[in-house]
């Protein structure tokens, strides 16, 4: 059921203005410009990429389930919306802790070095000096080596800080206590074995999608409250996992140039690429840079003005708003979508 709960919050941003497979390309983190528009212009970056590897079938298979429960249907066998029941189930829902868009996988990376290092230091402490790391990435392995050396790893204030560390900021995390302990249970330590996936599901009595989906949510609510307010010893191991760039390399070339100074118009020319492809990387831009230049495009009252509009007609459709603001082109209003999230 967790994963149907995050398929009514996901579908409840869209306003029943997409289709059932806007959803599936968005958990799977597709690359397109109309996945990236939908993520600007509805606020779904939490739910960016937190399924890359989910088959189509089974994602199906899970939306027709709300169908059947009652909670959403299929109106003009092009869009999916949800019920009135669809919508009171999403609002009584608490809002997932999801930061996709952000982490792009990389928490995965995080958990890792966390894991070998807590093995390493329960086996230092039992001054057992070989194990079988419980990762095998090269990579990670060197990275955690030279985090421990340079901590002074066999120090007791070290060993004491960093378990305080991990106490004192899974406290106040706002997640289910269910899926703290599958954080916990997932550890490695001196003779006692993290638990898989299908011990984890078993024991919850749960799908081992949703048990995975709850352990992400953990480790994106830690990640953050890191980034929030640093813990020394833990914040070390996240360095590096929140992705502040764009999402597209090609994208990343035309905010060089922009940021040079350069208008659309040469940036076209330079990259030789439509204008309509550099409109696309400028809305990417405006999505995901806090300091975009908005009144560069667009002047303060029409911004105002489209927030108004998305506001009273409950819609996000862009032909919708430029019918009540012609004066404004396509780019500005979907530009002001980004850049401003709109709820």
């Amino acid at each position: 059921m967790y994963f149907q709960h995050l398929l009514l919050q996901i579908f409840h941003k869209f306003g029943g203005e997409r289709s059932v497979s806007a959803g599936f390309h968005l958990l799977k983190g597709k690359r397109s410009g109309q996945t990236i528009q939908d993520v600007g212009n509805f606020n779904l970056h939490a739910f960016f990429g937190l399924t890359p590897k989910l088959s189509k079938e089974k994602y199906l298979d899970q939306a027709e389930q709300l169908v059947g429960k009652g909670y959403a249907t299929y109106k003009d066998e092009q869009f999916f919306i949800l019920t009135n029941a669809g919508r009171e189930k999403a609002n009584g829902s608490k809002m997932m802790q999801f930061n996709g868009w952000y982490y792009r996988g990389n928490e995965h990376i995080f958990f890792k070095r966390l894991s070998l290092v807590i093995q390493s230091l329960s086996y230092s402490v039992q001054e057992v000096k070989s194990f079988a790391p419980i990762q095998k990435n090269e990579d990670i392995q060197l990275w955690v080596k030279h985090y421990l050396v340079k901590n002074n790893y066999k120090s007791n204030a070290f060993i004491q800080t960093i378990r305080d560390e991990i106490s004192d900021s899974l406290k106040g995390l706002p997640v289910e206590e269910s899926s703290l302990n599958l954080l916990l249970y997932r550890l490695t330590g001196f003779n006692t074995p993290g638990w898989t996936w299908e011990q984890l599901a078993r024991e919850q009595e749960s799908t081992l999608l949703d048990v995975q989906l709850a352990f992400l949510e953990v480790l994106h609510a830690w990640l953050d409250a890191l980034y929030k307010g640093p813990k020394y010893y833990l914040s070390q191991l996240a360095e590096g996992i929140r992705i502040e760039q764009l999402l597209t390399e090609s994208a990343q070339k035309t905010a060089n140039l922009f940021h040079q100074g350069y208008t659309l118009e040469q940036i076209s020319a330079i990259r030789r690429l439509k204008g309509s492809t550099i409109e696309d990387h400028l809305v990417e831009m405006a999505m995901s840079l806090q300091e975009f230049p908005l009144e560069q495009f667009v002047a303060q009252q029409d911004v105002e003005a489209i927030v108004y509009a998305v506001q009273q007609m409950n819609s996000k459709k862009l032909k919708v708003l430029r019918d009540s603001m012609p004066e404004l082109s396509y780019f500005q209003i979907r530009l002001i979508l980004a850049a401003k999230g709109v709820m």
